[in-house]
């Protein structure tokens, strides 16, 4: 009987050490997916972890450790007599209870958070390789400290872990404190792994652009590169649409936009029968979009805005026009570019091409428009909940009348942009026309859709940007059955901006909705002040912590003919925030 209790209590003192193991695995899950989200860029994993790792910083694991502490603390005392504290003695028993249950709660709610989240954590090679890595690092820093600990022990005449219960105790809390401090470093010790793994990563990902350029030699695709602050991805599927009347299009899915993303579609999804490769080009710093132009070598390019948008990474839109820039700098000399002719910033890029430049325009202004070069506008525009209608007039001063099953200016501009390149590229204007009128939705970009009972869903959760918003707001306004409901999280990676642009947006909702919720409590507090700066009723403005939350408030909330506009929802490392 007494060996089994001996068993049992060798188990009760090693349960904490099999929670950790557990609990400081999901909390490099948890970091390996914020640093998934931020392009595997350490520096931008910091910033957005830091505030979690803060929220999980007072947990029960950290009670556990104080109460095993306090009790290693009393027995270390009553052994040389130096303490006269009598504190209760079990309070060993309760710190590993508290420990162990907070370690497995933990381990449990981030598991459930990586299930739920919005983008989800793919364990792609690369990530499992910074994920095994940061194990094996976490494990040698905690086997290292454990050496440390012994030796110091040692030294001030600690008894050995073997010899005494005293010595435990003193092992066992500074161990797990140990352990704590480890799990709540995760960002630091995947940053490291990601130090460690560079020359392994660059030369994998050489041998994979390697094989993707050589794909793109082979198959000889003519290749139009697209970028700009915001727009890329829906004029990338209206692109590929209109060309498809006359081409064979390959373009890749979603928003692949980066340079391991579009190499990796490449080397898994190009055939020899595909003639052109409409390629989406996203910046995440100055030479990124150089480096996918190294890759794909286009000869035409769009570029839909200089925005806003990213200006906390840029800090200034001129650093933004360098960066997107860098497409058309990339243009050969008879190759063609497309730029917003209504933004002064793609006019300056367009000054600067030698080659082809055609303008767009979404209600052309004359009085800004370069009259020296071509161009393709958009007139007599009518929107509506359902789409919208507009004359196209193109370089040949031909005009065509479009019916855009899509929502709002953004689209229209999109569209545009598409129709000048398919109109250079031959596609007939009968097959721009219905192409454009047979256009499907654009997933979380404007998107209209059917809710529960008879509630109109306009999905723009994928456009975090001042003109996409306000164009949103305007889509939102001229619904007239019933109320209209604001959801918003509010605008981030604006810099400076970024508040001024949330109270802008604030005043403009102010005449545009008839309910407004705000996800976020702190972060929309800008957005709070211009709603009622703009006159709305204070009464009509839900401030909630999560998109979930504001939607189950709702669902007693909505009626038939309601229209509920959902703008933005931010990736989840701004999640209650």
């Amino acid at each position: 009987m007494e060996s089994f209790l001996s068993y049992l209590k060798v188990i009760w003192i090693l349960l904490p050490f099999a929670a950790w193991v557990f609990s400081n695995s999901y909390s490099q899950k948890r970091t390996l997916h914020i640093l998934q989200l931020e392009d595997y860029i350490p520096s931008r994993m910091l910033r957005s972890s830091g505030k979690k790792s803060l929220q999980t910083l007072f947990d029960l694991d950290l009670i556990g450790l104080v109460l095993i502490s306090i009790y290693a603390y009393r027995m270390v005392c009553s052994a040389d007599g130096t303490c006269g504290c009598r504190l209760v003695g079990f309070y060993d028993e309760l710190g590993i209870f508290f420990w162990t249950i907070g370690c497995a709660y933990r381990s449990f709610s981030i598991g459930r958070s990586l299930k739920t989240s919005k983008k989800k954590l793919v364990l792609t090679p690369r990530a499992r390789r910074i994920y095994w890595t940061g194990i094996i690092i976490s494990f040698f820093i905690a086997a290292r400290l454990v050496v440390i600990i012994y030796e110091i022990g040692s030294s001030k005449g600690i008894p050995s872990i073997i010899d005494s219960e005293l010595g435990f105790l003193y092992f066992h809390a500074w161990i797990l404190a140990s352990m704590f401090v480890i799990e709540r470093a995760s960002p630091l010790i995947l940053s490291l792994s990601v130090f460690v793994l560079k020359p392994v990563e660059s030369f994998i990902q050489k041998r994979y652009l390697r094989d993707a350029k050589r794909i793109l030699g082979e198959i000889k695709p003519l290749v139009i590169g697209i970028t700009g602050s915001y727009g890329k991805t829906g004029t990338k599927e209206i692109l590929a649409a209109i060309l498809a009347e006359k081409y064979n299009v390959f373009k890749p899915p979603g928003s692949y936009n980066t340079l391991m993303g579009v190499t990796r579609i490449i080397r898994e999804k190009m055939r020899p029968y595909h003639e052109v490769f409409v390629a989406e080009m996203g910046a995440y710093k100055i030479g990124s979009i150089n480096k996918l132009c190294e890759l794909v070598n286009p000869t035409h390019g769009i570029i839909t805005i200089i925005g806003l948008q990213h200006l906390e990474r840029f800090k200034t839109q001129k650093a933004i026009q360098q960066a997107k820039g860098e497409l058309i700098r990339s243009l050969p000399a008879n190759g063609l570019a497309i730029l917003n002719g209504s933004d002064p910033l793609c006019r300056e890029i367009g000054d600067a091409h030698n080659g082809r430049v055609i303008y767009f325009y979404v209600e052309k202004d004359e009085s800004d428009a370069p009259v020296d070069k071509a161009s393709v506008s958009a007139r007599n525009i009518h929107l509506s909940p359902v789409g919208s209608d507009f004359t196209i007039s193109f370089t040949d001063g031909e005009e065509l009348e479009i019916h855009l099953p899509l929502l709002g200016r953004p689209a229209i501009a999109n569209a545009v942009a598409s129709a000048a390149m398919a109109e250079q590229l031959g596609v007939p204007k009968r097959g721009i026309k219905r192409a454009l009128a047979s256009m499907p939705q654009v997933q979380h970009r404007l998107e209209a859709k059917p809710g529960e009972g008879g509630v109109r869903i306009i999905d723009d959760a994928f456009n975090s940007n001042p003109i996409g918003a306000a164009s949103a707001l305007e889509v939102l306004s001229q619904a007239t059955d019933g109320r209209r409901i604001l959801v918003t999280p509010g605008m981030v990676e604006l810099g400076e901006m970024e508040s001024e642009a949330n109270y802008k947006f604030g005043k403009q909702a102010a005449v545009a909705c008839d309910l407004a919720v705000l996800v976020g409590v702190n972060r929309v507090e800008p957005i709070r002040k211009g709603l009622l700066d703009g006159g709305f009723d204070e009464e009509k403005i839900w401030v909630v912590s999560t998109l979930n939350e504001g939607l189950d408030k709702l669902k007693g909330y909505l009626q038939p003919g309601d229209t509920m506009l959902l703008e933005n929802d931010l990736p989840d490392q701004y999640d209650n925030q």
